[in-house]
């Protein structure tokens, strides 16, 4: 079983001084590990974001405590965009099945932005996916906000989905022009190539495997309907879908976010569960292992 944390929980496991290898020898002994993304390194890299004395400290505290996680071996999920890499693969070449796991290599990478961010060292990959990822979280919400004011026909359309509705609405739009259209788009900014049609996209929608192509898809869809209900979405909404689309391919995903359960089980597949740490009370790893 693998068990995606998002930065919440690595924030609270390393507060409440849990053993690393304590933690992962009793998941083992249940067929569990916890499993982590580049996406969470680089979210825990925010810390260093402001570069003052109190966020620098706790970046090298939490970095310091993930790398102790990464010499213990555990694994690496590979990223949203490569699983759908993996997904396009595995259509064109007529495969039953993708490896979600990060290559050795790509471990590699994880392992050496941990251990200079442990130190302090926060160096031109992580400065530049930082920057990055501000300005489209702001650009995103912006843009979206005035695309959907911009067309009343479809404004009017996604107020008159019920929340009660929107599970099979959102399953049945992912394959319609609307989701072809949104991984079309996503395939281009990714992997710019004219191999990239709307025909390329239908077909990888409709691929039994391309969990994470639709997952994308209802995510961008769930975010425009949600706009159109309040207006806008909260700028950190994008970051934490992200997340959450991070545990695709993974059995459970922990968060202490309650507002995640809204919209997380229409993100992902019934393969993987979502749970809330419920209580700061009750020792972390005690619940995580409670889990398995």
């Amino acid at each position: 079983m693998r068990i995606y944390p998002d930065t919440i929980i690595w924030n609270l496991l390393c507060d409440q001084g849990v053993g690393p290898e304590i933690l992962l020898d009793s998941l083992a002994a249940r067929g569990a590990t916890l499993v982590v993304s580049f996406h969470a390194v680089y979210e825990l890299a925010r810390n260093f974001q402001h570069d003052d004395e109190k966020g620098n400290a706790r970046g090298r505290r939490l970095f310091a405590y993930l790398k102790k996680y990464l010499d213990l071996g555990i694994p690496n999920t590979k990223e949203l965009w490569e699983l759908i890499v993996e997904e396009a693969y595995a259509l064109e070449n007529g495969l039953s099945e993708i490896d979600p796991m990060a290559t050795p290599e790509q471990c590699t990478i994880t392992r050496v932005e941990v251990y200079k961010l442990a130190d302090g060292i926060v160096e031109d990959r992580v400065k530049q996916f930082l920057e990055q990822r501000f300005r489209f979280s702001e650009d995103t919400q912006e843009q979206q906000k005035n695309h959907i004011a911009d067309r009343d026909e479809l404004k009017r359309h996604l107020q008159d989905i019920s929340e009660a509705a929107l599970p099979q609405w959102l399953q049945a739009e992912t394959s319609k022009a609307m989701g072809v259209n949104m991984l079309y788009r996503h395939l281009v900014k990714m992997l710019p190539g004219p191999q990239f049609t709307l025909g390329y996209a239908h077909r990888l929608l409709s691929f039994a495997l391309a969990d994470a192509s639709r997952a994308i898809v209802r995510a961008d869809l769930y975010s425009n309907w949600r706009c159109a209900k309040h207006g806008s979405n909260r700028r950190d909404l994008i970051d934490d879908m992200l997340h959450v689309l991070q545990a695709t391919y993974c059995d459970l995903y922990v968060t202490e976010e309650k507002k995640q359960t809204n919209y997380a089980h229409l993100l992902l597949t019934p393969r993987t569960r979502v749970e809330v740490y419920p209580c700061r009370s009750k020792p972390i790893d005690h619940w995580l292992v409670s889990l398995v």
